[in-house]
């Protein structure tokens, strides 16, 4: 069966005052393939990115998502379609832990009262997470800033899956990482992709 076709530019463009940023781009991304990114300084990846992922709307040209024309206003309304972005940053807490860092901004509450977290289901959901995507971390309760910069990568990646990412974007994801480290990272995109997700 052939893969569905889950994000397409067609000769989009951004324009700031002045400056031409991103000129006519046409990308086509299918679900469980995997595309990379690539050219100079100042060639358009980082809006092209921020276009995708809400963050900045295009001046002309279309984006689709399944088909349907779309312009996000807003990264949220790109993440209800299925759009997840992985920053260089990694936007976590450092001192807060593994899994209060994996459901951040989306938190698990008890179903009765007083409705406070649910600390133990976002725990062990954090724990079954990543042992899915055979991430193995001795302990979720350690702070995630502690972790190696693969680690927290991995730990981004599972979590965008589980939030049912459909299209995953990971800006520049071995940027600060080793050899070693970015071996890592580059296996969990395959998963990613095993999965049927569209990696970018």
């Amino acid at each position: 069966m052939a893969a569905s076709v889950v994000l397409e530019a067609r000769g989009l463009t951004r324009a700031f005052t002045g400056v031409l940023a991103l000129d006519a781009v046409d990308l086509r991304l299918l679900a469980g393939e995997v595309h990379a990114l690539m050219g100079e300084n100042g060639a358009g990846k980082s809006t092209l990115i921020k276009i995708i992922s809400g963050l900045h709307q295009q001046t002309d040209g279309e984006l689709l998502v399944d088909g349907e024309p779309t312009k996000f206003n807003s990264p949220k309304e790109a993440l209800d379609k299925g759009i997840a972005t992985v920053y260089q940053n990694l936007a976590v807490v450092p001192l807060m832990p593994v899994w209060r860092n994996f459901f951040l901004g989306q938190e698990l509450r008890k179903k009765t009262f007083p409705f406070s977290l649910d600390d133990n289901a976002m725990r062990a959901t954090t724990l079954s997470e990543l042992s899915k995507m055979g991430i193995e971390l001795p302990d979720v309760d350690v702070a995630i800033g502690s972790l190696s910069g693969g680690q927290r990568q991995r730990v981004a990646i599972a979590r965008a899956v589980f939030f049912g990412a459909r299209v995953l974007i990971l800006d520049e994801p071995t940027a600060a990482l080793g050899v070693k480290q970015s071996g890592v990272v580059l296996k969990y995109i395959v998963k990613a992709r095993d999965r049927g997700l569209g990696v970018i």
